[in-house]
């Protein structure tokens, strides 16, 4: 049985009242000393995401879109769901005694997990960013009645669940999505904000197989590999639901083995998962912005 170092008889409320200066980026490094820290610095942590997620007028936004259509795209509001276990209980704690590198480990690996909204101002450009590539697609196509008169379907003139369109001709394999993620404080007028922190700015490559593959799940979201990530430390990815549309385009009655068709499909935004310590770090980055009241503000609007 180990004997008890002085600093870990210390009152929990003390050691609090130690800790809870330092910021995020230098209280991870010490929940490894012991379990007297792991259990006060979660507990710091557990207040400190309280708090991040309720901050009035604080919001995470997410910027997601093809290369070519970085102006035409909205950005989508994020509602915040709910955070992974490891910041919420003591199942971790137990497994790992809170005195090893796995908690600092599992701690990283955990992730806050937002719902992309469309907001009711950037509902009509989404409509219109639509209803354009609709028509793009149907003035390129090969088939008959690929005219400009083709017209979108009414449930397109409103859009309410977020989503992305992915047409691939014959030899694209892939598409690429942007993705920004910023942590933003609103102002008094939509698309006017009064601070603005990067979260992450990653790229998504969407690949066929991964889409045929997904929309073979027939709209099922769980697993993993509905998520793809933005980058490659997985800071920040986006879960899925995929679903095949009609590309208007008369498909051949004979495919060869290894000859791809022109396809389409309708990517909903189930959620965003951004990893907890990046948002925590993010926030007080953005608690600690000086905001300029004559020139601070950043607009960030939709044509």
């Amino acid at each position: 049985m180990s004997s008890q170092t002085p600093i870990d008889t210390l009152p929990n409320e003390l050691l609090i009242d130690i800790l809870s200066p330092f910021s995020t980026a230098d209280i991870l490094p010490l929940l490894p000393i012991s379990r007297h820290f792991h259990s006060v610095i979660l507990r710091i942590l557990r207040q400190r995401l309280t708090r991040a997620t309720s901050l009035p007028d604080h919001r995470l936004i997410l910027e997601a879109y093809h290369p070519s259509a970085k102006l035409s795209t909205p950005y989508l509001y994020c509602d915040y769901l709910y955070t992974d276990k490891t910041l919420h209980g003591k199942e971790q704690e137990e497994q790992t005694g809170g005195s090893d590198g796995g908690t600092l480990q599992s701690l990283s690996q955990t992730y806050s997990h937002f719902r992309p909204v469309v907001q009711e101002e950037n509902q009509r450009a989404r409509a219109r960013y639509r209803s354009r590539l609709l028509a793009q697609q149907s003035s390129s196509g090969d088939g008959e009645g690929g005219g400009g008169d083709a017209k979108p379907p009414p449930e397109w003139q409103l859009e309410t669940i977020p989503s992305h369109e992915v047409f691939l001709d014959e030899d694209e394999m892939f598409s690429q999505l942007c993705t920004v993620t910023n942590l933003v404080k609103t102002g008094p007028k939509p698309g006017l904000f009064l601070s603005h922190v990067n979260v992450s700015d990653g790229l998504i490559r969407i690949k066929r197989d991964w889409l045929a593959a997904r929309a073979r799940k027939g709209g099922d979201s769980d697993d993993e590999d509905a998520i793809l990530w933005a980058d490659a430390a997985r800071t920040v990815g986006v879960r899925f639901r995929v679903r095949e549309m009609d590309t208007g385009i008369e498909r051949p009655v004979l495919v060869a083995e290894g000859e791809e068709i022109a396809v389409s499909y309708r990517l909903e935004y189930v959620e965003l998962l951004v990893r907890t310590s990046r948002l925590l770090m993010m926030v007080e980055k953005s608690e600690g912005q000086e905001i300029d009241p004559q020139g601070g503000a950043v607009v960030i609007a939709a044509v």
